[in-house]
């Protein structure tokens, strides 16, 4: 549009789709760790389109179409999804957890969000952090939360959440029919980041171990005659509500009372039988007061001892610190 000296002049613009190509209006960037059903919600949201609907536009059918897409990404939606966004397919692929070497450990994802939300004592498909929600420039929902073995947030120290604190429903965002960011519970449409109470230092370090471990079992250390950390973890049968119940079939009211009394030295809901794997549970509840975690074991064994004299406040070294000190020492060695 523009002003003359006749009056106003209006030149039509270029066709929208002829000026984008087939790329939507609004392509948004995926955050560190995102979960990918997390990602397909905020791009839903972006596009002025609900959750809900999303799907049928994937050609994704079902109530939970985006969970069920964080285990198997079909190609033909990979692809739509990178030709509409012009992100790359491995940035889209990292945010599934296919192929999951974890999967026995993965809360489970049920028939249709009104199963998995029904009673308290059973698991519900995701779990999340109120105060990383708060935080967030953008919420939105990590692959680590759909772990079993995380009942806190390692960053806040508090207590995750897996079902709203207003309504007790698990978290059903691919249900939500109106334009409202998932941070806020598809059911009765409260804010999900009403904060937890605090970790106990014991399940915490508990936690930490088993984190550690799992991810030396991805990095490809096995153990000895050729078991699985994750099946050996996923085995164990726990004592709740009567009857014998994987922890990735617990609630996480459950799974944190499970950790608390490994910690506390407390009788623990272990079944009757005896088996390899619950002989490995007690083993690492054993083990984890002392653990300092595999960051503070390297820097001990790596970096040079602090003379004595006065405490300082600086802080320890983080293994991104270290990495990049050892990438710093490489680059040096080739340049000789």
């Amino acid at each position: 549009m523009r002003f003359g000296p006749t009056g106003i002049s209006v030149t039509p613009a270029e066709r929208y789709e002829s000026a984008a190509g087939n790329r939507w209006p609004m392509s948004i960037m995926p955050a560190s760790g995102e979960l990918l059903s997390s990602w397909l919600h905020r791009l839903a949201y972006a596009n002025g389109i609900p959750p809900h609907y999303f799907g049928a536009l994937l050609e994704a059918p079902g109530e939970n179409w985006s969970a069920r897409l964080d285990r198997a990404l079909p190609g033909r939606i990979l692809q739509l999804l990178e030709e509409h966004t012009h992100i790359p397919l491995e940035d889209i692929t990292a945010l599934t957890n296919a192929p999951d070497p974890l999967a026995v450990l993965r809360l489970p994802l049920r028939a249709s969000p009104q199963q998995s939300c029904a009673p308290k004592t059973q698991a519900t498909w995701l779990q999340f952090c109120p105060a990383c929600l708060a935080e967030d420039e953008t919420p939105y929902f990590r692959r680590d939360w759909r772990l079993a073995t995380r009942v806190s947030c390692f960053r806040h120290g508090c207590r995750l959440r897996d079902r709203c604190p207003s309504c007790g429903q698990g978290l059903a965002p691919f249900s939500q029919k109106r334009l409202v960011p998932h941070q806020i519970c598809a059911w009765c449409g409260a804010a999900l980041c009403k904060r937890t109470r605090p970790a106990t230092n014991g399940v915490r370090r508990l936690e930490r171990l088993i984190d550690d471990l799992l991810r030396l079992q991805a990095s490809g250390h096995r153990m000895a005659e050729g078991r699985s950390l994750p099946d050996l973890l996923g085995s164990a049968c726990f004592q709740f509500s009567r009857r014998p119940m994987s922890i990735a079939r617990l609630s996480h009211r459950d799974r944190y009372q499970l950790f608390r009394q490994l910690t506390d030295g407390q009788s623990t809901p272990f079944g009757t039988r005896r088996s390899s794997a619950i002989i490995y549970w007690k083993r690492v509840a054993q083990v984890a007061p002392a653990w300092g975690g595999l960051v503070t074991s390297f820097s001990d064994a790596v970096l040079p001892r602090p003379k004595a004299g006065p405490c300082s406040n600086t802080a320890g070294p983080n293994l991104a610190d270290l990495v990049q000190a050892a990438a710093r020492l490489d680059q040096q060695r080739q340049a000789l």
